[in-house]
């Protein structure tokens, strides 16, 4: 049977919308290979959700530049300051729910251990926008060690006791006092000018302890219980070597001044590190399987596979600008995009309905609305040291959102 030119035609173009509805494997494959042959990092997992469906989902390269031990869906990475959102914040919005706090009252009204001190009234909206003047850190290690390259006794053991109970790294323990000396130091910190952006983690370091009075249970059994067990987010959560192989354990960077090892199953973050592992700054593993379960919830408005776990209103609040008519970019606890930027962050493609965060050990997750899509995108580009940047040179994060944005 002879068919006419104008059915070719038709075939074709036909054929050719087809092909532009797959997402482009070829071209994601060539982004994140380009970051490793670059030394950006040595491996990644890339998951990208698009219209109710995951239409990627890979690992790449080895968990360092030696090629010993290859990347595996299964892998968990250091999410870094990812914590914030998908613990800290995910935590606090949980109780929020429940009553009880008013955002905009001073913050001495919940938190204790803050009344008296220069912080009492900061309020909670400004504190999850990073509005409140806080202190971006405290680099607690470097108080840790005399010039000798010597611990000092006050602070951590190399020997497990009563009175340095809290492991730290293999063979490292923190003294039974120095969450509480965290505490005070975080109490103690002067404030810069109310009102200005500037990016502070210390107050999710006071989660943990206060979500546990809250509620009577220890942070890590709150999230567990409330998301990560129902969601069947079974590879997201603090603490990994409790459960997994240190096999099975992105390393991170090759610690010269605080641990002198690999650092690989424990938490990268030296703060979280002295906390016990356990904080809503830093301090939670995951592979991007698990972690796209709890971003699809998100995205779904608080409900996965017909369960509510948070309210639509709730997730709508704390993802959008805390304060639209200022420069601020920052939702409550979620970061978004920054079109004001020279060059746009994370991408100029991105709704400003997006959100997400990035971390410090090369761990990135954003969600867009908008354009019905998510991208979870995991590396150790502290490997072997944070001084790394070809990540954020390279502008890897941002070709992967506008990859996934393309798609129809």
């Amino acid at each position: 049977m002879k068919f006419p030119k104008f059915y070719f035609v038709i075939l074709a173009l036909f054929t050719g919308v087809l092909q532009a509805q797959e997402f482009n494997a070829a071209k994601a494959d060539s982004i994140v290979n380009a970051g490793i042959q670059a030394q950006a990092y040595p491996g990644a997992q890339l998951l990208v959700f698009k219209k109710g469906q995951v239409v990627h989902h890979k690992s790449y390269g080895y968990h360092t530049y030696d090629s010993l031990v290859q990347v595996k869906d299964h892998h968990l990475y250091d999410l870094a300051s990812v914590t914030k959102i998908l613990a800290g914040t995910l935590s606090f919005m949980k109780v929020y729910e429940q009553g009880g706090i008013d955002l905009n009252t001073p913050v001495k009204t919940y938190f204790e251990r803050l009344k008296n001190t220069n912080k009492q009234n900061s309020t909670l909206k400004e504190i999850l926008s990073h509005s409140a003047g806080w202190q971006p850190y405290i680099a607690h290690q470097t108080t840790l060690k005399r010039k000798s390259g010597r611990y000092k006794k006050r602070g951590v053991s190399l020997e497990q006791s009563a009175k340095y109970p809290t492991a730290v790294y293999d063979n490292l323990y923190a003294h039974k006092d120095y969450k509480k000396l965290i505490y005070k130091r975080i109490a103690k910190t002067k404030l810069r000018k109310k009102g200005e952006y500037l990016y502070s983690g210390l107050w999710f370091f006071l989660l943990p302890e206060w979500i546990e009075k809250r509620t009577g249970q220890p942070f890590s059994s709150f999230l567990s219980d409330s998301f990560y067990t129902p969601l069947g987010a079974d590879r997201l959560g603090f603490l990994p070597l409790k459960t997994f192989s240190k096999e099975e354990i992105v390393p991170t960077e090759v610690d010269a001044f605080f641990r002198n090892d690999l650092v690989q199953g424990w938490v990268h973050d030296e703060a979280a590190a002295l906390m016990g592992g356990v904080s809503g700054n830093a301090g939670l593993f995951g592979n991007a399987e698990s972690i796209a379960k709890v971003l699809e919830m998100l995205f779904n408005g608080g409900t996965y596979q017909n369960r509510s776990y948070l309210k639509k209103s709730t997730i709508d609040l704390f993802t959008q600008k805390a304060y639209p008519n200022q420069t601020n970019r920052r939702g409550l606890g979620f970061d978004k995009p920054d079109f004001l930027l020279e060059q746009t962050y994370p991408s100029k493609s991105l709704s400003p309905q997006s959100y997400g965060h990035t971390g410090f050990t090369g761990t990135f997750v954003w969600v867009d609305p908008v354009y019905e899509t998510f991208i979870v995108f995991l590396t150790n580009r502290v490997y072997p040291s944070r001084s790394q940047r070809g990540l954020y040179q390279l502008g890897i994060r941002s070709k992967l959102v506008e990859l996934s944005i393309a798609l129809p």
